[in-house]
């Protein structure tokens, strides 16, 4: 009864456009002052819910990714991604999808991805004669792989919720993550044929080795950051930390990090992280609601006297998850839902790092589609483009995407080979 009040007042509260993690506190606290429990313990919990050690991991990560980004590295990616796929036909395309697949090794963020990489690529690809559209479209898919190749901060977040080794997540999305980007290169490399695009420019040795010079430090940063983490050198904070030192470092010997840009880089990670810190409160606030009223344990109940098989419980937590993405951005809709399926995907035998990859894409496809589409919007946004004409064309993107996340689902070895 007092979740089925707090949930009608989150819903209404989303309607009004309260940001989601007050929208969770206030729900919630509504719910539990209703509730026998009452509020003694509610400041308790929000305090207790973000003094994770793990969540310490995720405003360090987000600030390595800022400082790399405002030491103005993003140029020398493009140019090194050029220089691989520039030669392919249609080859602006994939040197989006491919500088994406780079950045991501960096922000561990898809909107921060959209929003940088839009600004680039829309304006250079309609230069060279693609829609604008088109290109807005590619931008935008390209964009998620970021909260899928490590570091991720979805990984993160669902790694706290459910106290599964982020470092295995990590290892879990590199797979995947590169499986998203080549079936990208594929519908860009078929839109290619159909309208006629010709190559960037001819592969050239030179000026690959002369593009992989200067990216090499921007590119080594991450790669043994994560690969420190994996390889059980760092923790997961421990391994941000080191990140921050590593890119502090870098910017200040290059002088590529200005005062100005290490200023902005700390008001964007400070922004960034207290959002994501309010909705890691509200939702624990509301976990606490949900397990007053035992609401797992009665779902959880329910899916087991369905009698469903595994197939088919797969596809039912993916119709869900898909659902949730739709209205919610990944962060909160790990919060709120992941827990209330864990219990039933573990009770199936599905391996807990397997479900991880399964949400993070699920919720990747979600920041796609309407109403919200954040990433979509953000490149929408950047670019002054209606969304509807944008999704005329990311709709084979969205197909790509499904054919992925089905490829995931039911082949578990693609997230689980190298864990």
């Amino acid at each position: 009864m007092f979740t089925t009040i707090a949930i009608i007042i989150l819903l209404v509260l989303i309607v009004l456009e309260i940001p989601i993690g007050f929208a969770l506190i206030i729900a919630s606290s509504i719910g539990l002052w209703l509730s026998p429990a009452g509020l003694m313990n509610a400041p308790i919990k929000l305090l207790d819910s973000t003094s994770n050690f793990v969540i310490l991991a995720l405003p360090l990560f987000i600030l390595m990714g800022a400082l790399i980004t405002e030491a103005g590295i993003a140029r020398r990616l493009i140019d090194l991604a050029q220089s691989l796929v520039g030669w392919m036909r249609g080859g602006l395309a994939h040197v989006n999808v491919v500088t994406n697949m780079f950045v991501a090794e960096i922000s561990g963020s898809p909107t921060a991805d959209a929003a940088m990489l839009g600004k680039i690529f829309v304006p250079e690809m309609a230069e060279n004669g693609y829609p604008k559209e088109f290109a807005a479209a590619v931008t935008s898919a390209a964009a998620v792989i970021g909260g899928i190749i490590p570091p991720s901060i979805s990984f993160i977040i669902y790694g706290a919720v459910t106290n599964t080794s982020v470092r295995d997540l990590f290892i879990a999305g590199i797979i995947p993550g590169i499986l998203l980007g080549f079936l990208f290169m594929v519908v860009s490399y078929l839109y290619a044929v159909r309208k006629g695009f010709t190559s960037t420019q001819p592969f050239s040795v030179n000026l690959l080795l002369r593009a992989t010079r200067d990216a090499l430090i921007p590119l080594l940063i991450p790669i043994l950051v994560v690969g420190g983490l994996i390889y059980g050198v760092f923790t997961p904070t421990e391994a941000a930390g080191v990140g921050v030192v590593i890119a502090l470092g870098y910017g200040l010997a290059t002088r590529l990090l200005t005062r100005q840009a290490f200023y902005r880089s700390l008001v964007i990670s400070t922004h960034q992280s207290a959002a994501i810190m309010v909705i890691i409160a509200g939702a624990a606030l509301f976990g606490q609601l949900l397990a007053l009223e035992q609401v797992p344990q009665h779902i959880s109940a329910f899916l087991a006297n369905m009698g469903a098989s595994q197939i088919e419980m797969l596809l039912l937590v993916n119709i869900v998850l898909l659902f949730v993405g739709l209205f919610l951005e990944p962060a909160s809709a790990i919060l709120i839902v992941v827990p209330l399926l864990y219990p039933i995907v573990i009770q199936y035998g599905i391996d807990p790092v397997h479900f991880g990859v399964m949400t993070v894409v699920n919720l990747a496809i979600g920041q796609q589609t309407p109403p919200t589409a954040p990433v979509l919007l953000t490149v929408c946004a950047g670019s002054n483009l209606r969304i509807g004409p944008v999704l005329t064309y990311m709709k084979y993107y969205l197909v790509a995407m499904v054919i992925a996340l089905m490829l995931i689902t039911f082949v578990p070895e693609l997230s689980l080979w190298l864990v």
